[in-house]
């Protein structure tokens, strides 16, 4: 990623109550399980030593934050990166493949070219990064950002935590209650999901099997009770299935912890129809090794390893190895 660093001074204004409310003024598209309307442009004015531009990014992603639920501390960490990544400006060019504010690179998953310079998107998959991280709310700003960044200069972000505070405290005392720009997309059939799930109990559980058409003896590999006239389900088989042919998830429970047009939301808030996914390190979403569905908070449906077959279990928040994030499947 390209890491520009920026001296942005901010001057703090005084406004009076006559002032005029800024609109947040949107960029079109989706942002990660969200779709926004576009009002009409040229709203954002400038503000202190930010120009149009630059405020109108601050607005959107103080907006997507709150949209969220996210506290303020969300913003200012999500502020700073976007000074240290851009100025706080779209950008459509950056070091390899890196672009937009945030400059997240497509070939590393964050999303397509265009979806990355939509700056609701981008918040968007900012803000699914870092609630992610176990913690991140206690962590020191300038590290959460470096989590979720992965940059090769990890110092630069805590240095702008006060400068990012002060334009997050400006540009919210400017615009006063900011308008929620984004409004929750249509969602796929949670319940028609987590029905066909459960129509597989008993199901057993087979190594690569599983399609949006129903279960397959997968790579033959898997012991009784898979075999050749019994086919089934792995894990990630099971959620293929259980969301056709609402939406199409992508193969790997790997993968599905990042589907297109998903939402992540904290696993204590998981929902029926959510993912939950386990890993070898819940840092790292690169370690996701298990994927399973919420029947209701509490209780999941999973294709759960070799020998075994699908079945409905309790499952708990402290379970070892769980994600803190669950995955909401968008439309």
């Amino acid at each position: 990623m390209a890491r520009t660093i920026v001296s942005v001074t901010v001057v703090v204004v005084v406004i009076a109550a006559a002032a005029v409310l800024v609109t947040v003024v949107m960029l079109g598209g989706t942002a990660s399980g969200t779709s926004c309307a576009t009002p009409a442009p040229g709203a954002a004015q400038g503000l202190g030593a930010l120009d149009a531009e630059q405020v109108r990014t601050v607005q959107v992603i103080l907006s997507v934050a709150d949209q969220r639920g996210l506290p303020p501390r969300a913003s200012v960490i999500a502020v700073s990166t976007g000074i240290v990544e851009s100025k706080l400006r779209n950008l459509d060019h950056g070091d390899r493949d890196s672009l937009g504010v945030f400059q997240q690179r497509p070939s590393q998953g964050w999303g397509t070219p265009a979806q990355v310079t939509n700056v609701v998107y981008a918040a968007g998959k900012f803000f699914d990064g870092l609630i992610a991280l176990r913690g991140w709310e206690s962590m020191p700003p300038g590290q959460a950002a470096q989590a979720v960044q992965r940059s090769g200069f990890p110092g630069r972000y805590a240095p702008e935590e006060g400068r990012a505070a002060a334009i997050v405290a400006e540009v919210r005392g400017q615009a006063g209650i900011l308008p929620d720009p984004c409004v929750p997309s249509g969602v796929v059939d949670a319940p028609g999901a987590v029905g066909r799930a459960l129509s597989q109990i008993g199901m057993p559980y087979c190594w690569g099997g599983g399609t949006t058409s129903g279960p397959t003896r997968g790579d033959g590999t898997s012991p009784p009770p898979c075999g050749p006239s019994t086919p089934g389900f792995d894990c990630s088989g099971l959620m293929l299935y259980a969301f056709a042919p609402g939406a199409t998830l992508p193969r790997t429970s790997r993968m599905q912890y990042r589907t297109p047009g998903s939402t992540q939301v904290p696993v204590s808030q998981a929902q029926p129809g959510d993912l939950l996914f386990w890993a070898n390190n819940t840092a790292n979403a690169e370690t996701i090794h298990h994927v399973a569905l919420v029947v209701k908070p509490g209780e999941l449906v999973e294709a759960p390893e070799n020998g075994k077959t699908v079945r409905q279990r309790p499952y708990s928040l402290d379970s070892a190895g769980l994600m803190p994030s669950a995955v909401r499947v968008g439309a």
